[in-house]
């Protein structure tokens, strides 16, 4: 079940979020910072939502707690799908396809058919899911992760 995220979940958000990163952002961060540095600021980062607009948090639940998580910030134009992360042992059954309809639906609901999001070029898997999805690849941007430079790829829905 798809479901707008409260204040309560924020502790469980966090958990995932660290858990997504840990399996998939050790091509791009060193050992010692995803075990030591990123839980105090993820945890930091979720404290800091406000859990209400122009914060779209979406969750996906699961039998065994949260699958997966969406969050667009529409205080930009367009607005920025900033995360999306499912549950690593959860992949593969549709949750992460379900959490970006959603929150597309959410954004158009309030007048917002477009929206970006930007995915590192050392993740064809992901890029390939937002292709798939009906993103299109507007090109290389400059990103950075964790103050580190990164290669990635602007993705545009919409009209």
């Amino acid at each position: 079940m798809i479901r707008a995220a409260t204040p309560d979940d924020r502790d469980a958000v966090a958990a995932l979020h660290l858990a997504s990163w840990r399996a998939n952002y050790r091509a791009e961060l060193d050992a010692a910072y995803l075990r030591d540095v990123l839980p105090g600021e993820l945890a930091a980062k979720w404290r800091a939502r406000r859990f209400a607009w122009p914060e779209a948090i979406l969750v996906a639940d699961g039998p065994d707690g949260l699958d997966g998580f969406v969050c667009a910030l529409a205080d930009r134009d367009p607005p920025l799908i900033d995360n999306l992360h499912v549950r690593p042992g959860a992949q593969g059954r549709g949750t992460g396809a379900r959490l970006l309809r959603a929150v597309r639906d959410v954004l158009a609901e309030r007048g917002l058919p477009r929206a970006y999001l930007t995915v590192l070029e050392s993740n064809p898997r992901g890029l390939a899911f937002y292709l798939r999805e009906g993103g299109v690849d507007e090109g290389p941007v400059g990103d950075t992760l964790v103050g580190h430079p990164v290669r990635a790829r602007r993705i545009g829905f919409g009209p």
